[in-house]
């Protein structure tokens, strides 16, 4: 393992800096740039980059772009996104500014997903200058709309080449062979000019802050929670939730979405929409509401669905109607993920799960991660499932590899998002050592 110079460290930290600062969140569409004025932005500013760097880039309809390495051969490709979720409330230093101590990084999308791609690239810089004429090409496939459907990745693939093989470090370690369908939707119900109810920017975040305003009464009502990840939503606290029993009985008796929410969707609901469905290999179905807004023009409920690889999504929606029904509210879908399932035994999951097992004890951990840690290295590296979505099922022949720890608290769409200097400077060798394995497994 070759670990990074002081050289590439400077030259790491300036490039995830300058994608740390801008702010890729989606946005409403504008001339050339269909997710808004930012994504349109980073893409840019990362295939420029790449191009000055002496790689072949491009930009695929500014939704999505490529940077490669080699013109002969097949195709590896690793897919990384260059959008992020709104920075929400609670940060202690600014989002989209990179900020770092003799430890951390901190910004939003230093975990999810700018700080890995920033790796990969590095280890992108490495592979070109080991390998001028490599006898298979290494492209790094970048989108821009990965938090809110992936979108960008369709549009690659209508006219795009497909890799042969490839990984995207979007997700966990030590490599991921399951991934549970991915079903939001939203329930709409008559509006009301009583009262105002809004939280959340997006449906794969827990909402960390909640606001009623009682028209009625002139009152005002808020609550707070703790943001998190849909994948995880055991990780935050919902502050749609936390805001239900300050209401007045008069706002939850007369709001239909309100109930709904109240007997199916939260943590002591009296039937967790949940219980409706068995649990299998990757894991038992998950749900969070993740946005709301109740007003005089519109009376909407966001909700994000895991679900066990053995269900289809049309399972999903027959009970979701069910539900709508008893409360008079109608289903509106907004996206459909399947779920991903692969073989655990291919030689392109037990390469990179290989791979991980040579550098895991190698990260770096905190004190309270150190019992966990010692549990999972106690127990030999093995493909894993997952509640997130990643890139893996966007393309064919692609799967997850990294950079989230067993062991380590999930960074992802938090508050005051950070990871480990070291262990994101570890990504470079592990995923330069990645780029090798499989492509001898290509030639």
């Amino acid at each position: 393992m070759k670990r990074l110079t002081e050289q590439e460290i400077r030259d790491f930290t300036a490039l995830l800096s300058d994608l740390i600062a801008i702010p890729s969140v989606k946005g409403e569409p504008e001339q050339g740039a269909p997710y808004g004025r930012y994504p349109k932005e980073v893409l840019t500013f990362f295939l420029d980059r790449a191009a000055s760097d002496g790689f072949i880039t491009e930009n695929v309809g500014n939704k999505a772009g490529y940077v490669q390495w080699g013109t002969r051969g097949p195709l590896l490709a690793v897919l990384g996104h260059l959008d992020v979720v709104p920075e929400g409330r609670g940060w202690e230093t600014e989002p989209f500014t990179l900020s770092w101590d003799d430890e951390y990084f901190r910004g939003r999308g230093v975990v999810d997903d700018k700080g890995p791609v920033a790796a990969t690239y590095m280890a992108m810089l490495r592979f070109k200058e080991n390998h001028p004429d490599p006898d298979f090409r290494v492209r790094l496939v970048v989108g821009t709309d990965e938090e809110h459907g992936s979108s960008c990745m369709e549009r690659y693939c209508e006219t795009e080449e497909l890799p042969s093989i490839g990984f995207t470090p979007d997700a966990e370690f030590p490599c991921i062979f399951a991934e549970k369908g991915i079903y939001q939707m939203h329930f709409k119900a008559p509006v009301t000019e009583d009262y105002t109810l809004h939280a959340g920017s997006a449906a794969n975040m827990v909402p960390a802050y909640c606001e009623c305003v009682d028209l009625i009464n002139d009152i005002g009502i808020c609550a707070d929670g703790v943001q998190a990840h849909a994948s995880h939503p055991d990780l935050g606290i919902n502050a749609i939730e936390k805001i239900l029993p300050k209401l007045p009985d008069t706002i939850v008796s007369g709001s239909p979405l309100l109930l709904l929410m109240k007997k199916y969707f939260c943590t002591d609901s009296e039937t967790p929409f949940s219980s409706f469905f068995p649990e299998d290999v990757s894991g038992k179905m998950t749900t969070n509401v993740g946005i709301v807004h109740i007003n005089k023009d519109q009376a909407d409920l966001h909700v994000d669905i895991r679900f066990p690889v053995t269900l289809s999504d049309e399972d999903v929606r027959t009970r979701l109607t069910e539900i709508a029904s008893e409360f008079g509210v109608t289903v509106v879908d907004d996206g459909v993920q399947p779920p991903l399932f692969k073989d655990k035994d291919s030689r392109q999951i037990a390469a990179l799960t290989d791979i991980y097992a040579e550098y895991r004890e190698l990260f770096a951990y905190l004190p309270d991660e150190k019992e966990a840690r010692e549990k999972a290295l106690s127990e030999p590296a093995a493909p894993i499932a997952i509640g997130g979505g990643t890139y893996a099922r966007t393309m064919p022949n692609i799967v997850a590899f990294g950079p989230q720890l067993l062991w380590a608290q999930d960074q992802c769409h938090q508050a005051n998002e950070s990871i480990l200097k070291e262990n994101l400077y570890l990504l470079v060798p592990m995923y330069e050592e990645a780029l090798e394995r499989l492509g001898s497994i290509l030639i």
